[in-house]
């Protein structure tokens, strides 16, 4: 096991094999067949951050439980060989972005009666770096605060900060950006609105993007693509979205959506990130979700109405 300067521990191959119950020579395999590269240690050895083993569980998935080879799972991964060498990207508020709320991750922690050691332990990161993202907004990875933010069973959305000036009025190409650490996605807020339930967003997915991995969290969401299309996996099927079609779900099923076409896909993507109280709010949530979306939809999927 290796520890970053900021805290982050790395698991060396053959602790990341024993995490997913396979040998190290798969995973050497896998690599030897171009599905992905892994980071490398000072001295050389292979190291796997939270990510990474994300992308093995989902390789493995792929390759035994969906029976493929490796040479279709390298086809079905090609997309993702340079997120498992990606970068941190901090989100600290000096790129432009919206910065993110520190008290909100001090408030959930406490909410559940957790300890610093107990989360820094549960996400793979030291008691002192968690102390500074709950106090000193330091300049961390988005990686990082995706995994903290799977921890509490939130969206990393809820974590974002109040707006400076509050507009009731948004232009077009005013929204501020959003950057939740998905390579090729662009986000823009089409909501500039402080203690806001709702959050309106626009997605512009460039081809071979999007989220792979399947997720899950509080909430409600509604997806209404306007033009291109995605895939869409809730639990365990699949849809294919057109320009027109509309897609509601509760966030806590586990969920995965992406781009395989030649084209751009733009969607208007409206999440609430609590769940209602009870069943009428949830017709509510929804209905206001359609009517923000228009009725012009061709198509509309609600499982929860169903």
């Amino acid at each position: 096991m290796y520890i970053t300067e900021s805290g982050e521990m790395l698991l060396g191959i053959q602790e990341a094999a024993k995490e997913i119950g396979v040998a190290p020579a798969t995973i050497r395999n896998w690599e030897k067949n171009g599905i992905f590269t892994a980071k490398r240690a000072k001295n050389g050895y292979r190291i796997f951050n939270n990510d990474d083993m994300e992308l093995l569980r989902s390789l493995l998935h792929y390759s035994k439980e969906n029976r493929m080879s490796v040479n279709a799972a390298n086809i079905v991964f090609s997309h993702d060989k340079t997120s498992i060498r990606r970068q941190d990207r901090p989100a600290d508020g000096k790129t432009g972005l919206r910065p993110l709320n520190s008290a909100k991750w001090k408030h959930c922690r406490l909410a559940r009666g957790l300890g610093l050691e107990d989360v820094a332990k549960a996400i793979n990161i030291s008691p002192s770096y968690l102390f500074k993202i709950e106090n000193e907004r330091p300049n961390v990875s988005l990686d990082i605060l995706q995994r903290l933010a799977d921890f509490y069973g939130e969206n990393l959305l809820y974590y974002f900060d109040e707006v400076e000036n509050e507009r009731h009025l948004v232009k077009k190409g005013t929204g501020e950006k959003i950057d939740i650490g998905i390579d090729g996605v662009k986000i823009s807020s089409l909501v500039s609105m402080n203690k806001f339930s709702i959050y309106m967003m626009l997605y512009n997915a460039a081809p071979n993007s999007g989220r792979n991995f399947e997720k899950s969290h509080h909430g409600e969401e509604t997806v209404y693509v306007l033009s291109g299309k995605i895939h869409f996996k809730l639990n365990d099927t699949e849809y294919v979205l057109s320009a027109g079609d509309s897609f509601s779900f509760r966030s806590k099923d586990k969920h995965a959506w992406f781009n395989q076409e030649k084209r751009e896909a733009r969607i208007l993507w409206v999440y609430t990130p609590s769940p209602p109280n009870n069943a009428s709010e949830s017709l509510d949530a929804a209905e206001q979700a359609l009517r923000i979306l228009g009725a012009n939809a061709d198509k509309c999927f609600l499982p929860h109405l169903i």
